[in-house]
């Protein structure tokens, strides 16, 4: 009789899923009792629990198993195609019919919802199953061996460029969804839909094991479960329910940090509120120094963005300040330029700053246009020769960059009434793959800054239904002075309070007080300033 096998994947950083964070039990022993639950349930359909893993974890995995016998497979690097090979071979080890893949650092993996995937996969015949609309964590993958043989083939040949990647938590189905029509798929789909929310139950990294924590400390407060290793049984729609309402969990430390390095503008953009910034001062370098660093210490990877307000590239240490941010792994550069300032020499200085730079920094050139009349109008140059000579700049930049920086390039179109007829052409030519950004683009949606800018947007895409702000639970942004503002889009509106100064308070301090502005947005209370603003819902990194 053909069976199930249980697979693990433990090949990631798993630094903080082996720190004891649940009353002494760490994510991996949460997803190693999950595992051994769901193989001892299965009785006679039981083939066991395989782990995948690197060299470093094999002896700590080896002994959390004990003399119970465990299939580990090491590997010195482990891609998406990797992945599906050892999973096609595992079954075939252990007469599997499919394997019930999930990573290792999950402590919140539900038996129900892994029983139900297990029941699709076998009633309906199908090759994989995968539950959506529950927050990532909570349900395993199920897969065909045979399948999974196919999936890595496809990863070797066709779907080479996804199949060669690092792997990743969707390594499986980022080769399928290159040829997807030629798989059974069966999917067991949440009867609410969480997906808005981008919870992820894992503890890849600081800010998702610290959310995990929390929801952990939150449920048993609320007798939802009295020890981690209730986890399995715990209804999935509960725990998601409470960790919808809690703040602690909805917002665990900044992913988006939101810098004005520079005071002033190359352009008069008519998308950006200029006359009501409250400074024009360039950001003092050893400042910013001390905020990388503050940076780093606490959410430990991040993105951090130059061009809050203003032309970054006119700071005169600009390139001193993106090789500051790279001194830290965990931390990825983000620069929205006009481009006119970009030139072959602070491209290959950015680009030798750091190994690997050309993975770090990530460029978005503001071109809002197809043709140099309207790329005036959105950039409020009156004057038709420097507003053709600017755009044509620009575009000339866009390749000069992707030249060092190749797929990390963006031509950027806001979109607003004046250049909306334009938006079709820009779209068309940015997006083939023989473009100077390599088919790279980004089309922005247009903010009026809490009622302070007209309303030009072209399109309405605001959800039915509003949800707490992304940017209360994911950014933070610090003007040249090291004020901090509760956002971006409210940064200059009239009478808003700041959250304090980041220079003299520190990131934990001033972080703390966006609680308050939150749990008001989770109770569907909003006051005059965010009562009108619709950016609640746009996501960064």
């Amino acid at each position: 009789m053909m069976k199930n096998l249980v697979v693990l994947f433990a090949g990631g950083d798993m630094t903080h899923a082996f720190e004891p964070i649940f009353d002494g039990k760490t994510a991996f022993d949460c997803a190693c009792f999950w595992a051994q639950t769901v193989s001892e349930n299965a009785g006679d359909k039981n083939a066991g629990v395989s782990v995948f893993t690197v060299p470093e974890y094999k002896e700590r995995i080896e002994a959390a198993f004990g003399a119970k016998k465990t299939d580990v497979v090491v590997r010195e690097q482990w891609t998406n195609a990797a992945v599906a090979r050892e999973i096609s071979a595992a079954c075939t080890r252990h007469d599997a019919r499919c394997a019930v893949f999930a990573w290792a650092d999950s402590p919140f993996l539900n038996a129900a919802l892994t029983e139900e995937l297990i029941r699709i996969q076998t009633e309906y015949k199908a090759e994989y199953s995968f539950a959506d609309g529950f927050a990532y964590g909570l349900a395993p993958e199920v897969i065909d061996r045979g399948c999974a043989g196919i999936v890595a083939a496809l990863g070797e040949d066709s779907q080479k460029t996804a199949g060669e990647k690092p792997a990743s938590r969707d390594a499986l189905f980022s080769i399928m969804s290159g040829d997807i029509n030629s798989f059974e798929i069966e999917t067991h789909i949440a009867d609410k839909d969480y997906r808005l929310l981008r919870f992820s139950f894992e503890c890849g990294s600081k800010a998702s094991a610290l959310g995990c924590k929390r929801l952990y400390e939150s449920a048993k407060k609320g007798k939802l479960l009295s020890k981690i290793t209730d986890a399995p049984s715990c209804n999935v729609y509960t725990l998601s329910d409470l960790a919808e309402k809690d703040v602690s969990v909805l917002k665990t430390l900044p992913a988006f940090y939101n810098v004005q390095l520079s005071g002033s503008y190359s352009h008069a953009l008519v998308y950006a509120p200029i006359p009501a910034l409250p400074s024009a001062q360039n950001m003092d370098i050893g400042a910013f120094s001390a905020l990388v660093k503050d940076i780093a210490q606490t959410s430990e990877r991040a993105v951090v963005s130059l061009s809050l307000f203003g032309e970054p590239l006119l700071h005169p240490q600009f390139a001193d300040a993106v090789s500051e941010v790279l001194r830290y792994p965990g931390l990825t550069v983000f620069v929205e330029t006009d481009g006119v300032l970009v030139t072959e020499e602070l491209a290959s200085r950015i680009a030798a700053s750091c190994p690997d730079a050309e993975k770090r920094v990530i460029w978005c050139v503001l071109l809002d246009a197809q043709t140099a009349p309207v790329y005036g109008a959105v950039h409020g140059i009156g004057d038709g020769e420097k507003a053709a000579a600017d755009f044509a700049a620009a575009q000339a930049a866009v390749a000069v960059l992707a030249a060092h920086f190749p797929h990390a390039v963006y031509p950027q179109f806001t979109r607003m009434k004046v250049n909306e007829p334009e938006l079709e052409a820009f779209y068309r030519y940015w997006k083939k793959a023989d473009s100077p950004s390599r088919g790279e683009l980004i089309i922005q949606k247009y903010d009026r800054f809490c009622g302070l800018l007209p309303d030009a947007k072209s399109a309405d895409l605001s959800p039915l239904e509003r949800m707490p702000c992304w940017h209360l639970r994911r950014d933070f942004c610090v003007l040249s002075d090291g004020t901090v503002p509760f956002c971006r889009s409210a940064a200059c509106a009239t009478g808003c309070a700041s959250a304090g100064n980041v220079l003299q308070e520190g990131i934990q301090t001033v972080w703390e007080r966006f609680n308050t502005p939150l749990e008001a947005h989770i109770s569907q209370s909003y006051n005059e300033v965010c009562k009108v603003c619709d950016e609640y819902y746009t996501f960064n990194f």
